[in-house]
């Protein structure tokens, strides 16, 4: 599936002239939300997840729904709408009246519930309990056969916070007696980690050994779904997300494994940077939850010899430059839509580069906390300046409000070179004022220089 069209009301900070009423590209892509901190891009990215997740599963989540609904409203609301894959999104019904219309609206409510007694007895604030409710009965019958069924298989949708962490317990992420909906967790949850896709590649490497050990001993070749899939996989992670001086070894009971191409000594992913960990452990765990959703991997050889995962779906991230080098933030949109053509990411951003590889009609600027205004998508100016511009020029624009992007000390030089000007061309300037003068003229202008023929030395590289 593919969101189309997001809308929340009263939710958080979005309420009045903020409402959000979103229409989206229906397909595969990177739709990139950008703001200042504030802006509610968190809270947005959440909210689209509970209401893909579905009432049931967003309450396995044990979200504190507390402060979600705006102040001093009874109801908040959110809808989004999907476009179903007719093929990958089926349903679970026998009611003929369940059908795969164009667009499906998905719509959760919630609404604040004060205890019974006293008022004085009352919290600050009342529980805050979640519905489906303003459904009329066939779409709600379609949501609860298709996106929302526990047991359906395709409607594809993960999320991920900021902190995707290969190792980490995920026992504090939940109850113990209800089980985890992993898609989602790290997206609510900073302590949730991603151990559970390690121990997916070990499983398949000792499911590939034992088929290997069952071929020789029968002297046959068997169809082996285990040794496949972890070719698959390795593909996938060895093309191009580590470090070129580094190589993916395989899989042993430590995890994934790497070494220096020019040595033979390996040692577990888990011991490189953070960047370089997040970014693994993010595309290990999209692959196992689409091969999870599905109940299998379809990948296909691209021209360029990438091995691509065709199934479609929405994954979100949260902070998706976070730990990430700027080389990799320049890179990570186009590596994943590569990757992973068909499914539809939708993330959030602090970072220029990111928004650089954004589709037309996806990249969304979501006003501070003192804008009187809704997130919208950019015009096609701001747009071309941003995807097309460096990033001080996506830096500079409204989407991130950035005032200069110079240093602080660039800044206090500058300064002092203006007010040393005036005085140089009114001739007023004493000596050292005219040597300081032509000191930070050189000083500013070399500066300037370097960068200039950094650029232009970036530019023939690429030609």
């Amino acid at each position: 599936m593919y969101v189309t069209r997001i809308q929340l009301t009263n939710i958080k900070g979005f309420s009045g002239n903020r409402i959000v009423d979103l229409a989206l590209p229906g397909h595969g892509g990177w739709t990139v939300l950008a703001g200042r901190n504030g802006s509610g891009k968190s809270s947005l990215l959440q909210v689209i997840a509970l209401v893909l997740a579905g009432p049931d599963a967003a309450l396995r989540l044990n979200v504190d729904f507390t402060g979600l609904i705006t102040r001093g409203a009874e109801t908040g609301r959110a809808a989004v709408d999907v476009l179903p894959h007719p093929e990958a999104d089926p349903v679970v019904a026998t009611d003929p009246v369940v059908t795969l219309s164009e667009e499906i609206r998905l719509e959760l409510a919630w609404k604040g519930v004060r205890p019974p007694g006293p008022e004085d007895s009352w919290p600050r604030r009342p529980t805050v309990v979640m519905d489906h409710w303003g459904l009329d009965p066939v779409r709600a019958q379609t949501a609860l056969s298709g996106p929302w069924h526990p047991g359906v298989q395709g409607w594809f949708r993960a999320g991920y916070g900021p902190f995707r962490r290969l190792t980490g317990a995920t026992r504090r992420a939940y109850d113990s007696a209800v089980p985890l909906p992993s898609p989602l967790a790290t997206l609510f949850h900073e302590d949730a980690g991603l151990t559970e896709s390690v121990s997916w590649m070990i499983d398949l490497h000792h499911r590939s050994l034992q088929e290997f050990d069952y071929s020789r001993r029968t002297e046959t070749v068997p169809t082996m779904p285990a040794t496949l899939l972890l070719k698959d996989v390795m593909a996938v992670l060895g093309d191009g997300l580590l470090p070129h001086q580094y190589r993916l070894n395989g899989v042993s009971a430590d995890g994934l494994m790497v070494s220096l191409r020019e040595s033979e000594e390996n040692f577990p992913l888990r011991e490189m940077s953070d960047g370089f960990r997040t970014l693994a452990a993010l595309v290990l765990d999209i692959i196992r939850q689409i091969h999870a959703a599905y109940g299998g991997l379809q990948t296909e050889l691209t021209s360029s010899g990438r091995v691509a995962v065709l199934q479609p779906g929405v994954v979100l991230i949260d902070e998706v430059d976070a730990h990430l080098h700027v080389t990799w933030q320049r890179q990570v949109g186009s590596w994943l839509r590569e990757h992973f053509p068909n499914i539809q990411f939708i993330v959030t951003t602090h970072s220029p580069y990111v928004c650089q590889a954004a589709d037309e009609g996806a990249l969304i600027r979501l006003p501070g906390p003192d804008e009187d205004e809704p997130p919208a998508v950019v015009d096609e100016d701001l747009y071309r300046r941003v995807v097309y511009g460096s990033a001080d020029d996506a830096a500079l624009s409204e989407l991130f409000g950035l005032e200069t992007p110079y240093s602080s000390h660039a800044e206090k030089h500058r300064q002092r070179l203006i007010a040393l000007e005036r005085k140089v061309y009114a001739g007023t300037a004493d000596e050292d004022e005219v040597t300081e003068y032509q000191k930070l003229s050189r000083l500013l202008t070399s500066s300037l220089q370097s960068r200039v023929a950094e650029v232009a030395a970036r530019l023939e590289q690429e030609q």
